[in-house]
């Protein structure tokens, strides 16, 4: 009998195997159709100088690039610094704010659906097509010359405000809340996705473990403390994550702004390449050290 169910087991664990390599295989095969080869490349480039763009011919220069991303160039290094800070600081207020926010819509409120479209439509916003809507490429020009006396205004705006607040509280306060305004845009840009799969997490309590806190006498800040915080521990670790890694592969950082600007608008192709690796690898060291030490507070339930 037990030969039987362990025959099952392993049977069931076979059929599951195959269902995920099917479903993980129209990734497999679109990363070695595409990716593979430019990946591939690219490391070759790093290791070498272009010395004619039109043909691509290479000259093997060794480390060469990589010892000069850090010893010559004087940019690279206080950006990976500062690109380092900032995701330091803001992947922790993003999983807070968003467990906070989910916390909240899964509760029964008023106009919980328009709250949770309002918090995920950064997301809708930052894909390519809306992205190239707004910048301009798909936009009539009255769009444009609508955007750029917006953009104006804007500014006006912001200046006229920024001045006033000078005046009232004095430029280093003006100066810290405005900074302050801007974290709280990113957060909320950035926000829309891990406020999504923390809802899934929630929604998948049993309730009776609440039910059971209640009878107890359990307050609500201490049914946080030993149930929802452990039950969605799994989750604050793949949201820290995905948080680093969106961020760190964001146009918007400035490493990468800058590793663009490098390889393309100044042609360097080697240099850049070199600075693209050192940036994906002490990014993939930096997501390793959070992994490692989230996972010690990991709650499984078995």
């Amino acid at each position: 009998m037990e030969k039987v169910k362990k025959a099952k087991k392993s049977k069931l664990r076979s059929n599951e195997n195959k269902w995920g390599y099917f479903f993980v295989a129209p990734w497999i095969i679109g990363f070695l159709a595409f990716f593979s080869y430019p990946l591939i490349f690219s490391i070759v480039l790093s290791f070498s100088r272009v010395t004619d763009l039109s043909s691509i011919k290479l000259e093997f220069v060794g480390w060469e690039n990589y010892a000069n991303a850090f010893l010559r160039d004087e940019r690279f290094v206080p950006l990976l610094g500062e690109s380092t800070l900032d995701i330091l600081i803001k992947t922790p207020v993003v999983v807070v704010f968003s467990l906070f926010i989910a916390i909240l819509l899964n509760r029964n409120i008023r106009l919980k659906g328009f709250f949770r479209v309002a918090f995920f439509l950064p997301v809708l916003l930052g894909t390519g097509i809306v992205m190239s809507t707004i910048e301009g490429s798909l936009v009539s020009t009255t769009t444009q010359m609508a955007a750029q006396a917006a953009e104006t205004l804007t500014e006006e705006t912001t200046q006229a405000s920024s001045g006033f607040l000078v005046m009232l509280v004095g430029r280093p306060i003006a100066n810290a809340l405005q900074t302050i305004l801007n974290t709280v845009t990113d957060v909320l840009w950035m926000s829309g996705i891990q406020i999504v799969i923390f809802l899934g997490a929630l929604q998948t309590i049993p309730e009776s473990y609440y039910e059971a806190a209640y009878c107890d006498g359990a307050s609500e800040w201490e049914k946080f403390w030993k149930i929802t915080l452990p039950m969605t521990m799994p989750t604050i670790l793949l949201n820290a994550v995905y948080t680093m890694i969106d961020y760190l592969s964001s146009m918007d950082n400035v490493v990468v702004e800058y590793c663009r600007s490098v390889g393309f608008d100044s042609r360097l192709l080697g240099p850049g390449s070199a600075l693209s690796w050192i940036h994906f690898l002490i990014s993939g060291v930096l997501i390793l050290f959070v992994f490692l030490i989230l996972r010690r507070f990991i709650y499984y339930e078995t």
